[in-house]
């Protein structure tokens, strides 16, 4: 464990030959020829503060004070990294000590013996900041009496997300050493502060301009020691605090973080800095804070999605190397084309971009030169740079220039006839390894790798709009793709710098499958009576970035019906849309599409459920008019529905839809679904993704009991009004019944701290040989 009661309880977690390794692995001391002593933080990849590095600091740094040869002391991080922080992955030992082992001392009494030992130092301790102090890392240059950056460090509180506050010292620290103004956004957002500006608000106090380390050992050899323990906070920091600063901060963080529980206790930490009390009594506020966060369900969400992002590249039993990727070529130059082609362009990779016609092709590059420009015009971006992206797009109207290009994603309109005839024609003009790769929102792409000689090389590339700026890429397996196509697709997402996860070749993946059944309630619930203002607040409420009407205007209303239309069937349910479609039918019969047709009529740049004018909006008054014709035809009598019933009924068939993509083998693990819908779907990462909530907010039995409740309330209506569309999204999901029959016989108990049981039974029901199609 990194914490822990007491140093005893620490050391009793690492046997003597271990801690020997760690004194001779995670630190190392020396003694320049000038008398300065050197502690260098060696525990790669970024000098953590593991339970090994702070035995091993905790026994090296004494013998720098004990020596007499040594006159000041100079403590640093190898590798040009200073200290990234707290190991997260020792935190499960911590908490399953339980809140009571903390009740009398802080969680994190090892971490506070490291610092208060650098504080109370008889000789001046300088801190080295030779690249970023993260988090605990910068407590540890807060313990220093002074600290002396590189140029490109920088430093950063980034506990807050992970819902936690800076729990060694740090929130008591910095309000010593930086104003009010710059302390609390520290603290609040978890913004990175350059060298530069770190230098010119106290928080370091000088930029090397040659050695770092030379540097701070020259100004340690000059200064006596400066406890920060025992410095006042600024009068000017104490009076802006009762003045309203503190309530200002935390109105701003809640407002931009909505549901985030940690700005509230940094807060108290900051009035225990700030207010009469000493430096002791601020500690055992941050101590008392600290434990009360780190035991929150919002904490262990957000640790949660921590470690599932890097779990999305853990492919089970995928050995092959991927290929390499040095050209790309994208088929189709509209928005989401254009976007693939910024992202690949801004890696490093070459482009060629072809679409069907001139003017269309035109258009597509207008548009990317508008984005890179914007860019130079608002300062993110130099003119030379965007220029250089320019010239590695090559655009064209000609198959052949793919000739060359390692992999291909095609991105022409959702027409399965079409996707066939251009995967026919790049089967003709690529490599025989090149992949071929499609990014279809929901087609079959084993139908469409049908076509080609060698479907082992096509994947589903399903990148999310607008491309170059959400973060999310779902690789979808096909039937016959090979380890290397998969590889390659895989390592293609992680050189694009995206959230990258592997789903089935099921109806509509993982996030458009999971949010039909949302959307279809959410309409149900608008012709029972619902408002549409009711269902947006509901949502957002529950941390959604933006509501369901909101979310069908932005995307377009006419994306399935055209689907339906196209299938000659307007009644037709899929897995990733169903009805009701009455409103919808009505909104796409007048052309309102929502924000991308406007109406000049009236003025709207937009218009849809809502009336769009610029960035306001408002509901249109004749869907709540066709709302009631609708009631009327159907015979559904309107109702005031509690928000609670609308957050079931939108959520629980989501969170079932997801149980069911990991019963049916379309998912590797319930996290990869979770990081699915926090990066592609707005859901609140506070929440730790629909499958997290479902086990950890809600508790699994509590799902499986309102799920049966609104399914037999669901066949009552069905029986009573024929004109309602049958829908089965909420029969519970047989993994769900066995998951809850698993919590009744005790396997949650057994399941290691961090696990989710739904993913235990997964792997239980694998060993009695079950089957993956991933």
């Amino acid at each position: 464990q990194v914490f822990g009661p007491s140093r005893r309880a620490t050391r009793r977690s690492v046997s003597r030959p271990q801690a020997a390794a760690a004194v001779a692995m995670t630190t190392k001391i020396e003694v320049r020829p000038d008398g300065v002593g050197v502690l260098t933080m060696d525990n790669k990849p970024v000098n953590s503060l593991s339970v090994s590095l702070i035995t091993s600091f905790m026994e090296n740094f004494p013998k720098l004070v004990a020596d007499d040869k040594v006159k000041a002391i100079v403590v640093t991080g190898a590798g040009g990294f200073f200290c990234g922080g707290f190991d997260i992955m020792e935190f499960p030992q911590l908490i399953a000590q339980g809140p009571d082992a903390f009740k009398d001392v802080p969680a994190t009494q090892p971490v506070h013996n490291l610092i208060d030992m650098i504080d109370a130092s008889p000789k001046t301790v300088v801190a080295a900041v030779n690249g970023q102090a993260l988090g605990g890392g910068l407590e540890v240059a807060l313990g220093c009496h002074y600290r002396v950056i590189s140029p490109k460090g920088a430093v950063a509180f980034p506990e807050v997300q992970l819902g936690l506050l800076p729990g060694g010292e740090g929130t008591q620290r910095i309000f010593r050493v930086a104003p009010l103004e710059v302390a609390l956004p520290m603290l609040l957002s978890g913004m990175q502060v350059k060298a530069d500006r770190a230098q010119k608000t106290g928080v370091v106090d000088a930029v090397a301009s040659g050695s770092v380390v030379d540097e701070a050992a020259k100004l340690a050899l000059s200064k006596p020691p400066a406890p920060i323990s025992k410095r006042p906070v600024p009068k000017a920091s104490r009076f802006k605090a009762r003045a309203g600063g503190l309530e200002m901060a935390l109105n701003q963080a809640m407002n931009s973080v909505k549901g985030m529980v940690a700005p509230a206790s940094i807060i108290k930490c900051a009035e225990a800095a700030c207010g009469q009390g000493s430096f002791q009594e601020g500690l055992k506020v941050e101590g008392r804070e600290f434990t009360k966060l780190l035991f929150s369900v919002q904490s262990g969400a957000l640790r949660h999605l921590f470690f599932a992002q890097g779990m999305t590249t853990k492919i089970p039993g995928l050995k092959a190397a991927p290929a390499p990727l040095k050209k790309v070529g994208i088929l189709g130059a509209g928005l989401m084309g254009g976007g693939i082609a910024i992202c690949c362009v801004q890696k490093g990779m070459q482009v060629v971009l072809k679409d069907a016609k001139q003017e269309w092709l035109d258009a597509g590059m207008k548009t990317i030169t508008g984005i890179w420009m914007g860019q130079v015009k608002r300062g993110r971006l130099p003119e030379a740079k965007a220029k250089e992206y320019l010239s590695k797009i090559k655009p064209t109207l000609d198959y052949g220039e793919f000739k060359d290009c390692d992999l291909i994603v095609e991105a022409v309109p959702e027409i399965m006839d079409l996707k066939k005839e251009v995967f026919l024609a790049l089967d003709q003009n690529t490599k025989p390894d090149t992949l071929i790769c499609t990014n279809t929102s929901g087609l079959n792409i084993d139908d469409i790798a049908a076509v080609l000689k060698d479907p082992s090389r096509c994947m589903g590339t399903h990148f999310f709009s607008p491309a170059h700026v959400m973060q999310l890429l779902e690789n979808v397996k096909t039937a016959k793709a090979s380890d290397k196509t998969i590889a390659t697709c895989m390592a293609f997402g992680k050189l694009l710098n995206k959230k990258t996860v592997l789903v089935g070749n099921c109806d509509g993946f993982v996030g458009n499958r999971m949010i039909a059944p949302y959307a279809s309630q959410a309409s149900s619930l608008l012709e029972e009576g619902a408002t549409v203002e009711q269902l947006d607040r509901v949502a957002e409420e529950f941390g959604m970035a933006m509501g369901p009407m909101s979310l069908g205007d932005l995307v377009g209303q006419e994306l399935f019906w055209k689907q339906r239309k196209a299938a000659g069937d307007m009644k037709k349910q899929t897995k990733t849309y169903m009805g009701p479609y009455d409103l919808n039918d009505w909104l796409c019969e007048q052309n309102r599409f929502g924000q991308k047709t406007p109406d000049k009529s009236i003025g709207a740049s937009g218009r849809g459920i809502f009336i769009h004018k610029g960035r306001d909006k408002s509901v249109d008054p004749e869907v709540v008019a066709q709302l009631e014709k609708i009631r009327e035809k159907k015979g559904i009598k309107k109702r005031n529905i509690p928000d609670e019933e609308i957050e079931e009924r939108m959520f629980l068939p989501l969170i079932n839809e997801g149980f069911r993509i990991l019963e049916e083998g379309h998912a590797v693990r319930s996290s990869d679904i979770d990081v699915v819908y926090i990066f592609g779907y707005g859901f609140p990462p506070a929440k730790g993704g629909p499958m997290f909530y479902a086990e950890n907010y809600v508790g699994l039995p509590k799902v499986l009991e309102r799920l049966q409740v609104h399914a037999a309330e669901t066949k009552r209506k069905l029986a009573e009004n024929k004109t309602l569309l049958p829908v089965d999204y909420f029969e519970p999901s047989k993994l769900l019944q066995e998951c809850v029959q698993a919590e009744k016989m005790g396997m949650k108990k057994q399941v290691p701290l961090g696990v989710p049981l739904v993913d235990a039974v997964l792997n239980y029901k694998k060993k009695q040989g079950g089957a993956s199609k991933l």
